[in-house]
């Protein structure tokens, strides 16, 4: 709605909070409900001065970016670290090499693929998810890639011969992608124009039990370790947003939001949470 060169000044939150109402001042305070932003520590007190200002304006955290960051959380826990490095040394080998793509765009005619591998993201933390599938969809190419030996993977050749590192690594890159997809399906379907509080109550819960059914897949083979410490991550994000944490100012505009839609009526009577932690 505006732009303000504020290259100078200090961004406090009674900075924004001021700016900010300029515009809605102009455009009417009867005319907005709701003010939405991530939750730095002046974004977050800003949009708690605002709401004191104006108390028909509902004070929304960014959810979008709060699951972002929920993945964020998850990827950098340290038995997921080995495979992302792998990851991004693959897609930065293929990516800054001509014959790199070239010789994979051979393999891809080979194997009829026809996915290309994607790059990741600095803070848009569900790349990481994208990119991994990615690559999983493209080990047949990559493996004939390696096979030729005209392009040099270097150390990353490994991971993709027919050898125990290679399944390993598999394994490895199926168990990220199965744990951070719902979050990253979530996060894309609350992007939406069409988007409500409603919708961040059911699919936020929809995730975090899609996440657990994953962990708990004895298929998936998730160590008890790695399944706590994902587990632990949901409940203390699940508690900060819907709990009493920082963010639960938005706890109960959810839930109304969800409970006051016939189309969620039936996700709501289906949920199978009965205490405030998620899982």
């Amino acid at each position: 709605m505006a732009v303000r060169q504020g290259t100078s000044e200090s961004h406090t939150a009674v900075w924004i909070k001021t700016f900010v109402l300029t515009i809605i001042n102009k455009v009417g305070r009867a005319r907005l409900c709701a003010t939405v932003c991530d939750s730095t520590g002046n974004t977050r007190l800003f949009r708690e001065l605002l709401a004191a200002e104006i108390p028909t304006i509902f004070n929304l955290p960014d959810i979008v970016h709060f699951i972002s960051n929920t993945i964020k959380d998850i990827v950098r826990l340290p038995v997921f670290k080995p495979t992302i490095t792998v990851l991004r040394g693959v897609i930065t080998k293929f990516h800054k090499s001509h014959l790199g793509e070239a010789e994979l765009a051979v393999a891809h005619t080979a194997t009829g693929i026809t996915k290309g591998l994607d790059a990741i993201g600095k803070t848009r933390f569900g790349t990481i998810i994208i990119a991994s599938w990615a690559l999983q969809v493209n080990i047949p190419s990559i493996k004939i890639v390696v096979d030729r030996d005209n392009f040099d993977l270097g150390e990353f050749s490994q991971y993709f011969r027919m050898t125990s590192t290679s399944f390993q690594f598999e394994l490895a890159l199926a168990r990220l992608i199965k744990v951070g997809l719902p979050a990253l399906k979530s996060l894309t379907c609350l992007e939406a124009n069409e988007a409500d509080p409603g919708d961040v109550y059911v699919f936020w819960h929809a995730m975090i039990w899609a996440i657990h059914e994953e962990l708990k897949d004895p298929l998936n083979e998730f160590p008890q370790d790695v399944q706590d410490q994902v587990i632990g991550i949901l409940n203390s994000r699940h508690e900060q947003l819907l709990g009493s944490g920082n963010l639960s100012t938005a706890a109960n505009v959810y839930l109304s939001g969800a409970y006051l839609n016939p189309s969620k009526v039936a996700c709501l009577l289906s949920h199978r949470f009965t205490n405030k932690k998620s899982l």
